[in-house]
């Protein structure tokens, strides 16, 4: 990634607040010692953008959902935008497609901004697949950017000495947060005349072999370290869990480009104090292990699973566990 071509993009163009997305990758190319599992939720997440509409046609109405957490609980700002036809399907790509469409119309193509607002819904353009190569259509699709600010997000902000964005997310006392704290993605809503992608089905999580309702709370016992060790923990506290997949999740056909496809799909687990065996399962064989960590006796503990196929449908299901 060009760095310095998006710290130039950003403090150029005025109320862009698509430059959150360069803060944040400038963020991750720091230099930590260690680094906790990715599965452990220590600080604002945004664990996955759904799409009631994965592929949308010209004119259809698709309707956008966050999953997001913040273990301080703070009220979160979110700013979505539009990045019709990048590049390419990557953040990067998405990012600069909005920057030059900013600089270019002298105004950011905002969807909405608000407190809480992780729901948007948006209508495709009539035209959105006009100006598109029928040789390119397979790859069409249109980005929507999202970003998360645990306080008070300004979208035009003038770049400082102090940073080079023209935004700045700040707490409640007014105290401007770091980089590290505004979370920036992309969801990527593919354009098609006639093809559909259902999200994957959560039919059921288990509890050791057992269903597991949402509304139950699972009384557990903790491993007896804090370390990210599964095989390390004594007195064996672990338990399986797993996400289970409709059989209708697992999609197969050809498109409308005559091309066959069989979905791939997998399983992401999160949580906010434990140790995962695997941190991902592929959706055709979902168990893995989990155990608490000794540092969260005596608290109650969410944990989240999201099941993605390889077509852009997401869903996810959470539960709460006791640890005694």
């Amino acid at each position: 990634m060009k760095t310095p071509t998006l710290r130039h993009l950003c403090s150029a163009s005025s109320g862009s607040v698509f430059c959150v997305l360069a803060a944040s990758l400038l963020a991750v190319t720091g230099c930590d010692a260690e680094f906790d599992p990715g599965s452990q939720v220590n600080s604002l997440r945004v664990l996955a953008v759904q799409a009631d509409s994965p592929y949308a046609a010209p004119g259809e109405t698709v309707r956008l959902q966050a999953l997001s957490f913040d273990p301080l609980g703070r009220p979160i700002t979110w700013a979505w935008a539009l990045c019709p036809n990048p590049s390419s399907s990557s953040v990067e790509a998405c990012l600069l497609n909005v920057i030059e469409t900013a600089a270019s119309t002298g105004s950011a193509p905002l969807l909405g901004t608000g407190v809480g607002m992780n729901e948007l819904e948006l209508t495709i353009p009539e035209n959105a697949l006009d100006a598109i190569a029928p040789s390119a259509r397979p790859q069409a699709l249109l980005g929507v950017l999202s970003v998360a600010c645990p306080g008070t997000l300004d979208l035009n902000a003038q770049p400082s000495d102090a940073s080079p964005l023209p935004i700045r997310c700040s707490d409640a006392a007014g105290n401007e947060l770091g980089l590290h704290d505004t979370i920036v993605g992309v969801k990527r809503i593919f354009l098609r005349q006639t093809d559909r992608n259902a999200n994957p089905i959560i039919e059921r999580i288990t509890f050791d072999g057992e269903d597991w309702p949402a509304d139950e709370i699972k009384e557990v016992d903790s491993c007896d370290t804090d370390e990210f060790a599964y095989d390390d923990c004594k007195g064996d506290p672990r338990h399986d869990i797993s996400a289970v997949l409709s059989p209708e999740s697992f999609e197969t056909g050809t498109d409308e480009f005559g091309r066959t496809y069989s979905e791939e799909l997998i399983v992401q687990h999160f949580t906010t104090d434990g140790i995962f065996e695997f941190e991902v399962r592929v959706a055709a064989d979902p168990v893995t292990g989990w155990v608490s960590r000794k540092s969260a006796a005596g608290s109650e503990i969410p944990l989240w699973f999201v099941a993605r196929d390889d077509r852009g449908g997401v869903t996810y299901a959470e539960r709460t566990v006791r640890v005694r």
